[in-house]
């Protein structure tokens, strides 16, 4: 009888061999757990920040290995949208995927654009996941 293959998580390891990391930016922490939980699980690295201006000082001190941000729009201090265009300017190969309560529609219509993605709440661990790995797979 052969042996059942193991099956691991293709978004999760780096083609160096190292973990892949995502930080994970949301002012709720009921949110930003429950984010940080769903990508452990399937073996991600995760850093968590409680606003986009906390996120960002992280990118630029360099004190986190990231290959992509997961940020709510809507937070105190600096937004979701204004990281994202620090970012662009600081590390334009950064992925970034938005989560937001509004639709996607509504986004475009706000002129709300991410270079990868965006979640609509709620939203489930599978597809934070998956959109996680498309966006990882499109850099």
């Amino acid at each position: 009888m052969k042996a059942p293959e193991q099956v691991s998580s293709p978004a999760a390891v780096r083609a160096d061999g190292g973990r892949e990391y995502v930080l994970v930016v949301d002012d709720e922490p009921v949110i930003r757990r429950f984010a940080a939980r769903a990508l452990l699980e399937v073996g991600f690295g995760v850093h968590e920040a409680t606003d986009g201006a906390e996120a960002l000082e992280m990118v630029r001190s360099g004190e986190a290995d990231l290959d992509i941000v997961l940020s709510d729009i809507v937070m105190p201090r600096l937004n979701g949208v204004q990281l994202l265009q620090s970012l662009s300017t600081l590390r334009p190969q950064l992925p970034v995927i938005l989560m937001s309560g509004y639709g996607t529609a509504q986004l475009a219509h706000r002129g709300i654009a991410s270079p990868c993605g965006v979640l609509t709440k709620p939203f489930s661990s599978d597809s934070l996941v998956a959109e996680v790995r498309r966006c990882i797979r499109s850099h």
